[in-house]
């Protein structure tokens, strides 16, 4: 999972003029601390054409790019739509036509990911948005969204979510010891103080952990089974019961766990629980001193999938394996990261954090881009940024191994605290 390289922007990056002495300061890599990273900008040096899918890969525009078209609300959900039952027809195509193996397992991992990949956006992204009020724009419209959306993918119900996620995630309480989020994490062992070689350890655990996957799976059930209001009960009843039926009529049992269970619960959890590990720099200690945005603006950081090009100074055989093992890592690491685990705006949270009542969430690699190069105004401290997703998590890590060792006892979250935090990943 951790790349070879570790890199962290932290100020705003000078336009052209300063381009190779950036390039140059990549070429370093150190402990996330490297100012004006550079990192997109050095993938400048591919053809333009290019460009765009650089930008959705890694999730970050180079310095003074403008979007030249911004995709609608709409889109976002019809495209997060697709890629739920696109994957999953794709999965089921794969299964029912009993192929070779050597087809068939890169083809289903693929699948498999752009299930995750729409379901998870369906609930970070436009779920997100509409207990925002900012999906529509129609408070009435976005709740019916939400509802429908959340019975699809099994999460809890509007009220809910909305409660948990604007009084709590958007409070002084984030990332503290009061935030569920946090205790949360505290419960499955990721306690500050520990060393981070024992971080990992831990969060491989979780990963295949039976206890976490049932745990996250109850907390789904019975926010649509149990605590959800009595409309959202019978939408949940209604949805599962015609999905149950229709599959033991055509006698799809198999395909229907492959194809569509599998992906939206073991693959569903592991995907919410490696990009909520990084969302924050969890308890990172504050100084009282400083305002409220000042703290605010260093819990969250962009998080970028990709690394910087080869060398433009390399010739000959060093210069061809060079491209061939960043185009091999963008393909088979960062790809994968940005499709399973940071699909949609996770990228760049940050700016949510900031803005979180802007109607730019459709263009937010482009709007934060902007505000990064307008100075942040209104915030005392610029953005940050990591690249890798293993760095995005390292850095988190590194953050608390430094940190005091607390009285976990004291910080368990309760049953409650779980199910919340679990349904709202």
């Amino acid at each position: 999972m951790k790349t070879n390289q570790k890199y962290a922007a932290t100020s705003v990056a000078p336009p052209q003029a300063n381009l190779e002495e950036r390039k140059n300061e990549v070429k370093s890599p150190t402990n996330h601390t490297v100012q004006n990273s550079g990192v997109r900008e050095s993938l400048l040096a591919l053809p333009s054409f290019v460009q765009p899918l650089l930008t959705w890969v890694t999730g970050k525009p180079p310095y003074g790019a403008r979007s030249k078209h911004t995709p609608s609300n709409w889109f976002h959900l019809v495209s997060a739509l697709a890629a739920l039952f696109g994957g999953a027809f794709a999965s089921w195509v794969v299964v029912s036509m009993q192929i070779t193996a050597i087809l068939a397992v890169p083809i289903l991992l693929l699948a498999w990911m752009v299930t995750v990949s729409g379901a998870r956006k369906l609930l970070i992204m436009i779920s997100h948005q509409c207990v925002h009020g900012k999906f529509s724009g129609n408070k009435v419209l976005d709740r019916i969204v939400m509802e429908l959306v959340s019975t699809t993918i099994l999460v809890q119900d509007f009220q809910a979510y909305q409660a948990d996620h604007v009084s709590i995630h958007h409070s002084k309480q984030l990332a503290t010891l009061e935030d569920p989020d946090v205790k949360f994490l505290v419960t499955l062992g990721f306690l500050p103080g520990l060393q981070k070689a024992a971080l990992w350890r831990r969060l491989w655990w979780t990963v295949v952990s039976p206890r976490f996957h049932r745990i996250f799976l109850q907390a789904r059930l019975k926010a649509n089974f149990i605590s959800a209001p009595s409309y959202r009960r019978f939408m949940s009843l209604v949805w599962w019961t015609a999905q149950l039926s229709l599959v033991s009529w055509l006698g799809l049992w198999s395909e229907y766990a492959i194809a569509w269970v599998f992906p939206l619960t073991i693959l569903y959890h592991i995907s919410a629980l490696l990009q909520f590990t990084c969302e924050h720099r969890w308890l990172q200690i504050r100084d009282p001193k400083q305002s409220g945005r000042w703290v605010l603006a260093r819990l969250t950081a962009g998080r970028f999938m990709g690394e910087p090009a080869p060398d433009q100074g390399w010739h000959g055989a060093k210069k061809v394996v060079a491209w061939l093992t960043w185009f091999g890592r963008m393909l088979f690491l960062h790809l994968p990261a940005r499709v399973f685990v940071l699909m949609g705006d996770l990228p760049q949270h940050d700016h949510h954090h900031r803005h979180p009542e802007s109607l730019t969430w459709v263009n937010a690699a482009y709007a934060r881009q902007e505000d990064l190069e307008a100075g942040s105004p209104g915030w005392p401290e610029p953005y940050s940024e990591v690249w890798g997703l293993g760095n995005a998590i390292d850095h988190v890590f590194e953050v608390l191994s430094s940190l005091p060792p607390i009285d976990n006892k004291s910080s368990l979250a309760t049953n409650a605290d779980l199910a919340d935090v679990m349904n709202g990943m």
